[in-house]
């Protein structure tokens, strides 16, 4: 019954996580990201890409894209982790349509592009953290990034890196040299956010086995004497 519980109270945190994590992320991509022309790597800055060449919203892309890769993540990290994406991705699409209705809510960072950057990369960064810590993906790129990780001595934040190299290239067919430029430095804060967020959870995750281990000796014990 005690277990039933925690999980019940896991899977709910867990919604919330979700919930938050694809809200700043959407606000953060639409507001700073795209308003001053600001990209992210792996897939985050293919939906950008696609935005500005052939105008279509990255709430229709993002879940032609993420669906796909999120059906190969659940190979590996189970049918839960399949629903939390599908659920994230959802949520990221809604929320990213309501904010383009509204329209942009913090002024142009166009002339303090560092600025720009560091807000979009915090806001990505704690957006994507949450996510993962919720135990889903944001987007078919945190796939790539825990498959990288998994499969190689590779962290979280270097398979990040990695992908956004590619696709910082690519977005040079839209974006100047110095706004790429901008972007790396969005994408740096962003990805070493991900990473201390992923890696608490993953310390979570190990100290609450630690303590169910602990139970389970003393339950042991208590039969045994018993």
């Amino acid at each position: 019954m005690y277990y039933r519980s925690k999980n019940l109270k896991g899977i709910i945190k867990g919604i919330l996580l979700v919930t938050l994590g694809s809200s700043i992320l959407a606000f953060g991509t639409y507001n700073f990201n795209y308003q001053n022309g600001i990209t992210e790597g792996g897939v985050l800055g293919l939906l950008l890409l696609v935005k500005n060449i052939f105008n279509i919203s990255p709430s229709v892309t993002n879940l032609i894209i993420d669906f796909s890769l999120f059906a190969l993540g659940a190979r590996f990290f189970g049918k839960r982790f399949l629903i939390f994406s599908i659920f994230s991705t959802a949520c990221f699409s809604v929320f990213y349509r309501i904010f383009e209705s509204v329209g942009f809510v913090v002024p142009s960072l166009n002339e303090y592009m560092i600025f720009g950057s560091i807000f979009a990369g915090l806001f990505v960064g704690v957006g994507v953290g949450f996510v993962l810590r919720g135990g889903g993906a944001s987007g078919g790129d945190d796939v790539i990034a825990l498959l990288g990780s998994k499969f190689t001595p590779l962290k979280v934040n270097h398979v990040y890196m990695l992908t956004d190299a590619i696709v910082l290239l690519l977005s040079l067919v839209y974006l100047r040299i110095d706004q790429v430029m901008y972007s790396i430095l969005a994408v740096t804060i962003s990805g070493n956010l991900i990473e201390i967020i992923y890696e608490y959870k993953n310390k979570s995750i190990e100290n609450d086995k630690i303590n169910k281990d602990e139970e389970e000796n003393i339950d042991t014990k208590k039969s045994i004497t018993t």
